[in-house]
C-alpha cells in the first residue's frame, strides 16, 4: 500500500469538507463536520476502501485488464537482471521516516512538557460545589477536577480518566461563569475530543508531508470547540449567549497555545466562535437539513469512489504484486537492465532483443498496469537481489517460456520447487509464513484452473 497514494486520495475528500465548511458553515452543525472529518481520517489511515461501492468507479476498474509478462530469460540472466538498488524509492522511505520521527519527537516533547505542568495540579477542595455539579453530568468515565497555577485558561485532557484543569486564579464566586466553563469542558469529555485529537496527531505524523492533513487537523480542532459551544448554548439556553460570548472574549485574552493532545476553552479563533454563537439557529431549517444530507452523501460517495491507492478488495485476487510480495520494474529501472544486457551480450542477442520489445511495451503502458515486468522474489541486501524463481510462475504461468507444455502435472512440479524455495526463504527470514501461504494459495488456484 502506497502511503502517498492514500494521502492524495484523502486530500480530495479533505478539500470537499473544507469547501462545505467554507460555504455552508452557518447552516450545518459541527457534529456533522465531525462525521465528515472522520471519513477523511479513515481515508488517510485505512488502506482498504470501506465506503459503499460506486458503480461508475467499479466499472472503470473492471476495464483495466490484469496482463503480466514473463521475461524469456535464463536463470543466469534473471540473477543479473535484479542487480542494482532502487535508490530513489529507498531515499523517499528514509526521508519519510526521518520526517515522521522528527514530528513524533516534537509532539511527544510538547506533550511531556505539558503533562509535567499538569501533574503539579492539586485536587479541588471537597467543600466546593463543583464536584456535586459534575456528579449530575457523570457518564461512564469519572471526571476529575484539578487546579493549577501553571495555566491561564481551562482545559481538558485524558481519554480513559478525563481531567478538567482550572486556573488557580479563577473567579470561584462567579458561579454562572464557572458553570459555563464546566459545561464546555464536560462537552469535550462527552464528545471524546481527547481521543479525536490523538487520532489527528497520528495522521499528522504519518502524513507530515501533506499540508492538507495539517489543515484538516487545525480545522477539526476548531470544529470541536464550536461543537462544544453549541452544546453549552443548548444546555443553558439561547438567552445566555451574550454572557457566554463575553466569557469567551475574557478567556481568549488569557489562552495558551494550541496543543493537539488537549482540549482548551480558548483555542479556536475568537471571531469564528463569536460569529457562530450569533448565527446559531434555535431550530434546524429545512435548508440546513437538506445541506447536511447532501454534504454527508457527497463525502460518502467520494470516500467510496476514490481508491486509496492501487489496492482494493476487488482487485486483491488479481493483484500483480500479490499484496506486495513481488516488485515491478519501472521504465527507468528496466531501461538500465536492458542496457546492461546489451553491453554484456551485444545488440543482436536474442534475449536482448526480447527485452527491448518488452521495454517498448512497458513504455507504451505508461503505468496503467496493463503490462508489467516482475523483479525477483527476495531482496537480500542493498547491492544484490537473488531471484530464486520467476514470479510469473506464480501469477501467470501460461506466459512462462517452457521446453514442455504447461499441464497440471508440470505445474505440480513447479509447486514443489517453489515450495522448497519458499521454505528456505522463511527459514532465512526473507519471507513470512503468511506470505508463503499467499504464494502457494495462488499456485493452487492456478493448478485448479489447469485441472
Amino acid at each position: 500500500m502506497n502511503l502517498l497514494q492514500m494521502s492524495l486520495s484523502a486530500s480530495v475528500l479533505i478539500l470537499i469538507v473544507i469547501a462545505c465548511r467554507k460555504f455552508f458553515s452557518a447552516r450545518i452543525s459541527r457534529t456533522t463536520f465531525s462525521l465528515l472529518w472522520l471519513l477523511a481520517w479513515l481515508k488517510l489511515m485505512i488502506p482498504v476502501p470501506a465506503g459503499f461501492p460506486v458503480p461508475a468507479a467499479h466499472q472503470l476498474r473492471e476495464k483495466i485488464p490484469d496482463i503480466t509478462a514473463a521475461l524469456p530469460l535464463s536463470a543466469e540472466t534473471w540473477q543479473t537482471a535484479g542487480a542494482g538498488p532502487d535508490f530513489g524509492w529507498n531515499l523517499l522511505k528514509i526521508l519519510w521516516l526521518c520526517g515522521a520521527v522528527s514530528v513524533s519527537l516534537y509532539i511527544a516533547y510538547l506533550h511531556a512538557a505539558s503533562m509535567k505542568k499538569y501533574r503539579t495540579a492539586i485536587p479541588l477542595k471537597e467543600s466546593s460545589w463543583i464536584p456535586m455539579w459534575l456528579e449530575q453530568k457523570r457518564s461512564f468515565r469519572r471526571i476529575t477536577v484539578r487546579v493549577s497555577d501553571e495555566i491561564a485558561s481551562p482545559l481538558t485532557y485524558g481519554i480513559f480518566f478525563p481531567v478538567i484543569l482550572l486556573p488557580k486564579q479563577s473567579d470561584w464566586a462567579d458561579k454562572e461563569s464557572m458553570k459555563l466553563i464546566l459545561e464546555h469542558e464536560a462537552a469535550h469529555i462527552r464528545h471524546l475530543d481527547a481521543l479525536k485529537k490523538l487520532c489527528l496527531t497520528i495522521s499528522c505524523v504519518c502524513h507530515w508531508f501533506n499540508p492538507l492533513v495539517w489543515l484538516m487537523a487545525a480545522l477539526a480542532c476548531r470544529d470541536m470547540e464550536l461543537a462544544c459551544d453549541e452544546a453549552v448554548v443548548r444546555a443553558v439556553g439561547r438567552e445566555n449567549r451574550k454572557l457566554y460570548a463575553d466569557l469567551l472574549v475574557e478567556l481568549e485574552a488569557k489562552r495558551a497555545g494550541i496543543n493537539l493532545l488537549t482540549s482548551g476553552f480558548g483555542q479556536s479563533l475568537m471571531k469564528e466562535r463569536i460569529n457562530h454563537l450569533i448565527h446559531m439557529k434555535e431550530k434546524k431549517s429545512f435548508t440546513g437539513i437538506m445541506l447536511t444530507i447532501a454534504a454527508t452523501i457527497s463525502c460518502i460517495a467520494v470516500y467510496g469512489a476514490v481508491p486509496s491507492g492501487a489496492f482494493s478488495m476487488k482487485s486483491l485476487k488479481n493483484d500483480p504484486t500479490l499484496g506486495g510480495i513481488f516488485e515491478l520494474y519501472s521504465v527507468k529501472e528496466y531501461q538500465r537492465i536492458v542496457d546492461t544486457v546489451k553491453e554484456d551480450r551485444g545488440e543482436g542477442d536474442l534475449d536482448a532483443l526480447a527485452m527491448e520489445r518488452d521495454l517498448e511495451r512497458l513504455k507504451a503502458d505508461n503505468r496503467k498496469g496493463e503490462f508489467v515486468i516482475y523483479k525477483g522474489a527476495f531482496m537480500v541486501s542493498m547491492e544484490t537481489t537473488v531471484v530464486a524463481f520467476n514470479p510469473t510462475i506464480v501469477m501467470r504461468p501460461e506466459l512462462v517460456s517452457r521446453n514442455t507444455p504447461l499441464t497440471a502435472e508440470t505445474y505440480q512440479n513447479d509447486i514443489k520447487d517453489v515450495t522448497e524455495i519458499l521454505e528456505d526463504a522463511v527459514a532465512d527470514g526473507f519471507l513470512t509464513e503468511t506470505q508463503k501461504k499467499r504464494v502457494l494459495d495462488k499456485m493452487e488456484e492456478n493448478l485448479a484452473g489447469l485441472e
